[in-house]
């Protein structure tokens, strides 16, 4: 019994291992731009990460993270005049998304196998009709998202 016990531990251990070194070369191989960067995508898996964007004309973001807690903190962004588009896709993971309160956000959720998304942004019809435009993509899958305009979601 005892030597069964050290076998489950040690194949649990080097698991582990292995998958963390999976996770960390996923990363590295798909993460692209950092925050100053108008187009950016990273992956996080297993793991803690984020952004904090100070993008001059941000168009494009992309987040996949998959059993991991992200935070992506888009405040100190400019926006391109054109607009920009988030495509974020959250697998058993925290994800919150900061953004200006002067925004136009709307926001495509897609909720699988159970999970919660919280949205709490200010109504396009309460903001210029120029205000700038973010989309937002998301799918959650069994894990928890929010998109918000202030710190109160830490």
């Amino acid at each position: 019994m005892r030597r069964l016990l050290l076998r489950a531990l040690l194949f649990f251990i080097v698991s582990a291992i292995f998958s963390r070194i999976i996770a960390m070369l996923a990363s590295q191989r798909f993460d692209e731009g950092d925050e100053s960067s108008d187009d950016f995508r990273r992956v996080v898996v297993m793991d803690g990460g984020g952004l904090t964007s100070r993008a001059g004309a941000l168009r494009s973001g992309e987040v996949t993270a998959v059993m991991s807690g992200v935070r992506l903190d888009l405040r100190e962004a400019t926006l391109d005049p054109a607009g920009a588009e988030l495509r974020l896709e959250n697998t058993m993971s925290g994800l919150q998304v900061l953004v200006r309160d002067d925004w136009a956000v709307s926001v495509d959720d897609q909720l699988v196998g159970g999970g919660n998304v919280e949205i709490d942004v200010p109504a396009q019809q309460d903001l210029p009709e120029n205000a700038p435009r973010l989309r937002i993509r998301l799918v959650t899958r069994m894990g928890g998202s929010v998109i918000g305009t202030s710190e109160r979601f830490s």
